[in-house]
């Protein structure tokens, strides 16, 4: 009875753990923390099978340890959490070696190798469980869902680290299990493994706050890179004026000749081409917000010139709440992915942009022609090339703004729509 009683209380904790440390869940909460129940209810069963065999407290403790860690982290990875299943591996292998460490601490402190366990082991289990998971839940988890969502590469590396970790602390519980007794040395080296772990697990969430500015250094050249042709087409423009003035004079002259000579046919003639050159000198402007404006500037021109058929209808004010920062880095990601699309296609190649503000709500459509074939995973297209963040940089945006994106494609046609909540 003991042995169980210590039991529920890990799975219980099990349950709750898995729970908090789901970043990116799957579901609502409600959801996820039904199904981590109904998980738990299932391991419990199966513990009850097992501790009613007559196998033996040791033996039930070397099958029932394992089958947690199968059960509840198969559960985690494959119904509890969204993301990639080397990032969940990261978190659910490092709420394990928590596990572990508590299975020591109780071990070196009562002597009991968290065995059968009594009211003591109890007590501890619970009191040692809370004082790691109420700081995790309102200090640290909001400061590494930040980190977490930022990391956009190379975590199947860092997911292996920790899972090698929780394997070799694994095989020390085991060890440790095995002895007779606890001698001071042993509880000395134990802390100190314990301590480099701890170690290691800064480093790898070091590693995943750089792999974040990482990210936020490419959005800045994305800035960068449009703040410049902003400068560009300024100096064209400072250019094209300077040129319009040293010109005009004779201009002027030209046309008093047409006068002189009565020729008012040849005059309009010579002004209605006059006109059209100093259009073409004049960079379009689509919007009132210079930011965007830029951006549209350099994507149109940049589609123009590989033969692609624009079309614009932008219908925006400057009246919502949505940074010049976020506004260049959804437009800017949503029409380079447009441009590339329209590159591949052979033949007739034509990109749609509409932009219209309704109330407090930011609604952005590109479509544009694309190759056969897009592959989508969980309604987001990916690239058979390479991992890109540009698509995650769109929906960090829409998250922030409370908003919603959809990606599809159909009859040669690949379309984004992105809706901003915004206050007006």
């Amino acid at each position: 009875m003991n042995t169980l009683i210590t039991n529920l209380i890990n799975n219980v904790f099990h349950v709750i753990w898995l729970c908090c440390i789901a970043l990116e869940p799957k579901h609502s909460p409600k959801k996820n923390a039904l199904i981590s129940a109904a998980c738990g209810v299932f391991f419990e069963l199966l513990m009850l099978l097992i501790f009613y065999s007559n196998i033996g407290d040791s033996r039930a403790y070397f099958i029932a340890y394992p089958m947690a860690v199968f059960i509840f982290g198969g559960n985690f990875i494959l119904f509890l959490s969204d993301s990639h299943p080397a990032k969940s591996l990261l978190l659910v292998s490092a709420y394990f070696c928590l596990w572990t460490f508590i299975y020591s601490v109780i071990s070196a402190v009562t002597q009991t190798y968290a065995g059968a366990g009594n009211a003591v082991i109890w007590m501890l289990r619970i009191v040692l469980n809370l004082a790691f998971l109420l700081p995790f839940q309102f200090l640290l988890r909001p400061r590494l869902l930040r980190m977490y969502r930022n990391m956009k590469s190379d975590y199947g590396v860092i997911s292996l680290l920790s899972f090698f970790m929780f394997f070799m602390l694994t095989v020390l519980q085991f060890y440790n299990q095995r002895r007779a007794s606890l001698s001071v040395l042993y509880v000395f080296i134990l802390m100190l493994i314990y301590l480099f772990m701890m170690i290691i697990y800064v480093v790898l969430f070091r590693f995943i706050m750089l792999s974040g500015y990482k990210a936020q250094v490419n959005e800045m050249q994305i800035h960068e890179k449009y703040l410049m042709e902003q400068i560009e087409s300024y100096k064209e423009m400072e250019q094209n004026a300077r040129q319009t003035r040293h010109d005009f004079r004779h201009h002027n002259l030209v046309i008093m000749e047409f006068v002189r000579n009565r020729d008012c046919e040849g005059a309009m003639k010579y002004l209605e081409e006059y006109e059209e050159k100093e259009e073409q000198k004049v960079r379009r402007s689509y919007c009132s917000n210079s930011a965007a404006d830029c951006v549209l500037a350099a994507f149109v021109r940049k589609a123009e010139q590989n033969g692609i058929q624009v079309e614009t209808d932008i219908r925006f004010w400057n009246a919502f709440q949505v940074s010049d920062f976020d506004l260049v880095s959804i437009l800017a990601n949503i029409l380079e992915n447009a441009v590339n699309g329209c590159v591949q296609v052979t033949g007739k190649r034509e990109m749609k942009i509409v932009i219209s503000q309704k109330g407090s709500k930011l609604i952005i459509l590109c479509s544009n022609t694309c190759a056969d074939g897009i592959l989508f995973k969980k309604g987001l297209p990916k690239s058979r090339h390479r991992e890109g963040v540009g698509v995650e940089s769109i929906l960090a945006v829409a998250e922030k703004y409370n908003g919603d994106v959809n990606f599809f494609a159909e009859n040669g046609v690949f379309t984004c729509q992105v809706l901003l909540h915004t206050m007006a």
